[in-house]
């Protein structure tokens, strides 16, 4: 732990020991510049000048105590009689203990503290200015002795408004840093709140695209069971067609109940688009402007139509993205491998991004979450040879890959 650490979780005890190391050098000090010519009012500064050590070990449990104690304690240097002390009396070491009460009175007292603490401390400015006056004489070499009375005042309310304009700047230091972690607290929850708004938003657009493609698989499993009752010579036909779209429906709906639904309203769903869908989408991107390649390595595999959704999907983001973000003459590549097990969609631009991407974007969130729900991966990253990379490796079987 610091030194500040150990003084912030230790105030009281802090101060307790500050006050006993400012006793032990000043208070001798003081008590033997008044003793040295001792008269009827000596004990009362001594005692004065003790009470006012002992008040700073509360200067920041009490602060308006200890500043009052302070004062008094000072202020009695000036109001004993001036031919009861000589004129070195005036200033003993333990008025440094003035501007430390000062600022403390500043800092951790409350309002009016400052207001305050400023009027008491130029008014015992100006009264030790003038009882200085009447009992000593100052000469400054080249000034008459007003002047020189002046330019004393002058350094008196400089040790005034030192601790008091510290204390200001202080707690406006404490109070751009106190606005400065609530400003990033609020920024922090309204990046959550989007990011979680965006992953619902996202569900909800993921149950609405794959809702049609499980009404399809029942309604195939509905129409083959009806035409098996008219056709029973093709009931093991019929059956595995039934038994393999079943298999594919609860696929599809394992997925579908990890959706969040914000809404009940089945009303407006239309066909969703599959992958052979793409060619059709590469024309409208080519006619926005980006010049685009799709490149097809293998046979075709078994892909469910859940997944085959979230593949164009994938596509359609990653083209979407690099029309933004790729800069002007960029190129992009779709390139779909079909190995035996899975689907690999790979979409590649060259372009340079006019600004790096914001963590946490709802593009990203939206394509992850699509490709979670069939059970695939997603990577998403600069290419190694320039560019950006989109990635995603689609399962035939959902089940397993799950």
């Amino acid at each position: 732990m610091t030194v500040d650490g150990w003084v912030r979780a230790r105030p009281v005890l802090a101060d307790t020991v500050l006050a006993g190391v400012l006793a032990a050098v000043l208070l001798p000090l003081s008590v033997v510049i008044v003793t040295a010519s001792p008269g009827p009012w000596s004990p009362v500064l001594i005692a004065a000048t003790g009470v006012a050590h002992a008040a700073i070990a509360v200067r920041r449990s009490l602060p308006f105590v200890s500043f009052a104690l302070v004062s008094v304690g000072i202020a009695a240097q000036t109001l004993v009689p001036g031919s009861a002390l000589p004129p070195e009396a005036l200033f003993l070491p333990s008025a440094v203990l003035f501007p430390l009460s000062l600022g403390s009175y500043c800092g951790y007292g409350r309002w009016p503290a400052r207001p305050l603490a400023l009027a008491v401390g130029v008014a015992g400015a100006v009264m030790l200015t003038v009882r200085c006056a009447l009992v000593s004489a100052m000469r400054v070499p080249g000034l008459p002795d007003p002047a020189a009375w002046v330019f004393f005042l002058g350094f008196l309310l400089a040790v005034v408004f030192a601790p008091w304009s510290y204390s200001a700047l202080r707690d406006t230091r404490l109070a751009y840093v106190a606005a400065l972690e609530d400003r990033a607290a609020r920024a922090e929850a309204e990046r959550e709140e989007r990011a979680r708004r965006a992953v619902l938003d996202e569900r909800t657009r993921i149950a609405r695209d794959m809702h049609d493609v499980v009404a399809h698989s029942l309604a195939v499993i509905v129409t083959q069971a009806q035409g098996g009752q008219f056709a029973p010579e093709r009931a093991p036909a019929v059956l595995e067609t039934i038994a393999e779209t079943g298999r594919q429906a609860l696929a599809d709906m394992r997925g579908l109940l990890g959706v969040l639904r914000t809404d009940d309203s089945l009303d407006g769903f239309g066909p969703q688009p599959v992958l052979g869908d793409v060619d059709e989408l590469l024309q409208r991107v080519r006619a926005a402007g980006l010049d685009v390649e799709l490149v097809e390595v293998g046979a075709r595999g078994p892909l469910p139509p859940t997944a085959e959704l979230a593949g164009f999907r994938l596509i359609q983001e990653a083209l979407t993205n690099t029309m933004k973000h790729a800069g002007g003459g960029a190129r992009a590549t779709v390139r779909l491998t079909w190995d035996s097990e899975a689907l690999a969609v790979d979409v590649t631009d060259n372009g340079t991004p006019k600004a790096p991407a914001a963590e946490g974007g709802h593009g990203l969130l939206g394509m992850r979450e699509r490709i979670s729900v069939v059970g695939g991966t997603l990577s998403a990253g600069p290419a190694t040879g320039g560019g950006f990379r989109v990635r995603a490796v689609l399962p035939y079987r959902q089940g397993a890959a799950a």
